[in-house]
């Protein structure tokens, strides 16, 4: 019989996976949510006559996919002519790995936290369904450092992707001349940032859960039936 017992929240186990839940949520969605931009000046010589140099604005949102982005942007209007910008930069698999653990890591407790509150009493009995749960928390505690881990090299990898001092020469080419002065930017990554930050507490979260998973499989169980009461040590 289904019987609520929110009381399963109060017990450590139920605790965490609360928080699992919520950080994994901040996880994913700082990640789907950040957005920057970088700029240059670009000029177009010969045989352009205008003065000075157009500033070429790039935006930059999940899944961060820039290699897709030809930009064409007009630079000389004496005559009319257009310079072309392909970016190279692509970390979306990185990015969209974080996401994937991030969203099933809140599906799964979910799922598991109304098995707490629901089916506490036959948790408690099994052997198989407790077993089941600490082998899972291993798997995503692993897969949640990988992904941070990747993430954090993708991250890196877009920063750069949004300096042009660092590819300016590869995509500016021929009679095409660009520029970073004063007044470009660079982006801006803290939400990209917190979002590592969340993906490493995840981490920390699923492995140090598994420690009140443990406690509650056979396993341990085994291990406090065989050991010996603490009068009869002395007696052996």
């Amino acid at each position: 019989m289904v019987q609520l017992n929110l009381d399963a929240v109060k017990e450590p186990k139920g605790f965490m996976k609360v928080l699992q839940f919520f950080f994994a949520i901040l996880a994913f969605a700082t990640t789907t949510s950040f957005s920057t931009y970088f700029t240059f000046h670009a000029s177009i010589k010969p045989p352009c006559n205008d003065t000075g140099a157009t500033v070429v604005r790039q935006e930059v949102s999940y899944p961060f996919r820039l290699d897709t982005v030809i930009q064409e942007k007009q630079l000389c209007t004496q005559p009319a002519v257009e310079g072309r910008f392909h970016f190279q930069t692509d970390t979306s698999s990185d990015a969209e790995f974080f996401v994937a653990i991030g969203v099933i890591c809140m599906l799964y407790s979910m799922a598991a936290l109304a098995g707490y509150t629901l089916y506490g009493e036959r948790y408690s009995e099994s052997d198989s369904l407790p077993t089941a749960d600490f082998l899972l928390h291993g798997l995503l505690a692993f897969l949640w450092l990988c992904a941070a881990s990747a993430w954090a090299a993708g991250a890196g990898t877009l920063k750069d992707g949004c300096n042009p001092e660092v590819w300016m020469d590869q995509v500016c080419k021929g009679n095409v001349t660009c520029t970073f002065e004063s007044g470009d930017f660079k982006g801006s990554f803290g939400k990209l940032n917190i979002s590592l930050l969340f993906g490493f507490l995840n981490t920390f979260l699923w492995a140090s859960n598994m420690w009140f998973l443990y406690k509650e499989t056979p396993w341990f169980r085994g291990n406090q039936q065989a050991a010996p009461p603490a009068g009869d040590v002395g007696n052996i």
